[in-house]
């Protein structure tokens, strides 16, 4: 989410002013990769999975279930790469009643390979992964027809895995539908991302092996529906690689807070042990403060909670059972 109008720059020039150590006056060569390192440790600390912050929260691309297909490689997310799953909206997308089903995915850390449960198939959890770690499918055979997954009557037909390797080790994914050529395709090897190869009338594009794909619970159904997923996800911390970029993704309102993590870290960074404690000691204030924030978001009910499934103490008696403190009434 790109908010912020405050540069790390001026957020450096700030610090500087305060006479805390100013890491872009190090030895030529070195001052401007060290702060650029400082800076990025202190966005880390800033965007982790502790601060389930509303700026850095993101909608992904959504994607499509499709029959007996459990894995599901995707492009590079243009808003950032994924930290952790937050929420998942589940759709099913071609049904015409208004409003249409929808339902909700839970976020796994993994998830194991599965079978098919039947045609009542319908997804409850799923994982991010990267793209090659997942399960991949083979290319079809020539005169192969891939029916859109969109539409009243989508698909026409039950659909092959839509990705596989190809020959000279790139994965592709159909992202046009047709029907394949007589040869298997490939793009050249080492080919970028968002390369393109038609096959037939099939259009296969090439994904990175570490871009982010995911894995659902259970494989789609032979039979249908076809569902549209859609995640939404904190942001991975993101990498500052020149000093004029905006500490995006983080808020004007939020700069505060980010500059007194870089303070720290620029204070645990000098040479003088004194300053070092300084920083350390920074640190922990600036975290405290972070954390007293956040509990201003505590005032608006969250999606989730924790409630235990089974009773703290354990029940010993069955009807007509003596009252005890598990059971006092």
């Amino acid at each position: 989410m790109g908010n912020s109008t405050i540069s790390l720059q001026n957020c450096y020039d700030v610090i500087a002013a305060q006479g805390v150590f100013d890491p872009r006056q190090a030895a030529s060569g070195y001052g401007d990769n060290l702060a650029l390192t400082l800076a990025n440790d202190a966005m880390a600390d800033l965007v982790c999975e502790r601060f389930n912050h509303k700026w850095n929260s993101q909608v992904g691309t959504a994607f499509y279930t499709n029959a007996f297909q459990q894995d599901y490689p995707q492009l590079a997310q243009p808003g950032g790469p994924i930290g952790w799953g937050e929420r998942c909206d589940l759709v099913d997308i071609n049904n015409q009643t208004v409003p249409k089903p929808v339902w909700q995915l839970t976020w796994r850390r993994q998830l194991n390979r599965a079978g098919w449960l039947g045609s009542t198939w319908i997804a409850t959890q799923i994982c991010w992964m990267y793209n090659s770690d997942l399960t991949l499918g083979t290319w079809p055979g020539a005169g192969v027809t891939y029916y859109p997954l969109l539409g009243v009557n989508a698909p026409a037909g039950q659909n092959p895995i839509m990705n596989f390797l190809d020959a000279n080790g790139n994965i592709l994914i159909v992202t046009g539908f047709g029907t394949t050529g007589t040869t298997a395709p490939a793009a050249a090897e080492g080919a970028s991302e968002g390369t393109t190869v038609t096959d037939g009338t099939v259009t296969w594009t090439v994904v990175s092996p570490t871009s982010q794909g995911f894995r659902l619970d259970s494989l789609g159904s032979g039979a249908g529906p076809v569902y549209q997923i859609t995640p939404i996800y904190q942001l991975d911390p993101p990498l500052f690689t020149a000093q004029t970029q905006m500490i995006n993704p983080v808020p004007n309102s939020y700069a505060r807070h980010f500059r007194r993590l870089l303070k720290a870290a620029c204070n645990m960074s000098d040479k003088d042990p004194e300053k070092k404690k300084e920083g350390q000691n920074d640190k922990i204030a600036a975290l405290a403060a972070l954390a007293e924030a956040m509990k201003q978001g505590d005032r608006e009910l969250n999606l989730f909670g924790v409630v235990p499934a089974q009773p703290v103490v354990q029940q010993r008696w069955g009807f007509g059972r003596p009252r005890t403190a598990c059971d006092p009434y």
